[in-house]
């Protein structure tokens, strides 16, 4: 019923729904409730899934996939008396595109069609950030820099457009990328850059890092790319000055200036020691997973309060932990802070194992030269996530982040391209 073709279409559909829906709601003024096209979603994704599970090689990854929904049920029993079936099983949703898109890659990737789905979601891409840079534009002009630049992702979206922006580019970069022509190689894709546009005007902080990485790991990982780094180092310096010139006039204030402040970056993440949590809309993202360390006790600390926490207030009602805690839960979430919240330490372990399994795979690979470039980039990009935003929830770039990995696991050749 469901070959690797079929599979693909159903795949990259998905991906263009999700990633266009909240931009057709908003923007466009289409009549329709995000939230049931989101469950409509997740029911095909998990149709397609059932028929991948055949993958081979990964025990130990489906091993730790079923330890994570172990951990989930015991969790949803342990809160039996606060958490509804119907608000446990919505809240679940939350973590099926992050386990169901690397079985489905992989069963594609070990399918001697699996080229076809390089060169369509290369096409994809492409298309995708391509159409972000003047619906970014025109939020900008509309409502100014800041959270409001979420491109087709909608108002709030700006973190989730960053990171697609510079892992997507850094992906198209590297496929048929020469490391020993390195100058040459970026002018000859330099065209990618010009994709980063939307970053520049939405404020968010962590485009500093991911361009910083983004070259740097341009570099293959040997003692000869030293000297290579040196000479990146001095062309990034009038880069990240054009950069901070662009972001000032835009903003009105420096980007470099406020990064470097160690007053600044404590503020951002762990706010005022005087800080009232009772009257502040938006906790600072450490100062949330510091507390929710410290109000889950006992069982609740390894177990959690059971998924569905973060859903409800709309179809469905808030569970009663959210309702006490909603000052906690509100505005941005790490997704460190998410998982152990519902799922305490335990679900959080094999959460995070299950992605450390494919980037171990993925490590192995030594027919592609960037396939540990890629790996690190990712590796770096979940890290920041797990203590910055709840970017890997979404079904669109839970996809095409796991994309990335599984490519870099199966990805063969160094002169192998799919073209774009």
């Amino acid at each position: 019923m469901f070959g690797p073709k079929f599979k693909i279409y159903i795949i990259i559909s998905l991906l263009f729904i999700s990633g266009f829906v909240n931009f057709f709601v908003e923007f466009a003024g289409l009549g329709i409730n995000v939230s049931y096209v989101s469950a409509l979603l997740d029911m095909i994704l998990v149709m397609v899934a059932l028929f991948s599970f055949g993958i081979k090689g990964n025990k130990m990854l489906i091993a730790f996939m079923l330890l994570f929904l172990m951990v989930s049920i015991l969790s949803y029993f342990i809160n039996i008396k606060d958490l509804t079936l119907v608000s446990f099983v919505n809240g679940m949703r939350d973590f099926l595109p992050y386990f169901l898109f690397p079985v489905i890659f992989i069963r594609i990737f070990q399918h001697n069609d699996y080229k076809s789905l390089v060169k369509i979601m290369n096409r994809f891409l492409y298309i995708f950030l391509i159409v972000q840079i003047p619906v970014s534009i025109q939020q900008f002009i509309k409502m100014g820099a800041g959270d409001y630049v979420g491109g087709t992702f909608g108002l709030g979206g700006s973190g989730v457009l960053t990171f697609t922006v510079y892992l997507s580019t850094y992906y198209l970069m590297i496929q048929d990328f020469d490391h020993n022509k390195f100058f040459r190689s970026i002018l000859k894709k330099s065209y990618l850059l010009v994709l980063w546009l939307p970053s520049f005007i939405n404020e968010t902080k962590i485009s500093f890092v991911l361009m910083i990485l983004f070259f740097v790991l341009l570099l293959p990982l040997n003692i000869k790319s030293i000297f290579n780094s040196i000479l990146i180092g001095l062309v990034l310096i009038p880069v990240l000055l054009y950069f901070d010139s662009v972001y000032t006039k835009t903003t009105g204030y420096g980007f470099l200036d406020e990064i470097f402040q160690k007053e600044y970056v404590t503020r951002y993440l762990l706010g005022d020691s005087d800080m009232d949590l009772s009257q502040t809309g938006d906790i600072p993202r450490f100062t949330k997973i510091i507390l929710a360390f410290q109000i889950q006790k006992k069982e609740i600390f390894l177990f959690g309060n059971g998924a569905g926490q973060f859903k409800g207030g709309t179809t469905l009602s808030l569970t009663p932990f959210a309702t006490s805690y909603m000052w906690l839960l509100q505005g941005s979430r790490p997704m460190l802070f998410l998982v152990f919240v519902q799922l305490g330490l335990l679900g959080f372990i094999f959460y995070a194992l299950s992605w450390l399994k494919l980037v171990s795979n993925a490590w192995k690979n030594k027919t592609f030269m960037y396939s540990r470039n890629l790996c690190i980039y990712l590796m770096a990009a979940y890290i920041i996530i797990m203590f910055y935003n709840e970017s890997l929830r979404y079904l669109f770039f839970s996809g095409i982040f796991m994309y990335f990995i599984v490519f870099a696991n199966y990805w063969r050749y160094e002169k192998e391209t799919a073209g774009s």
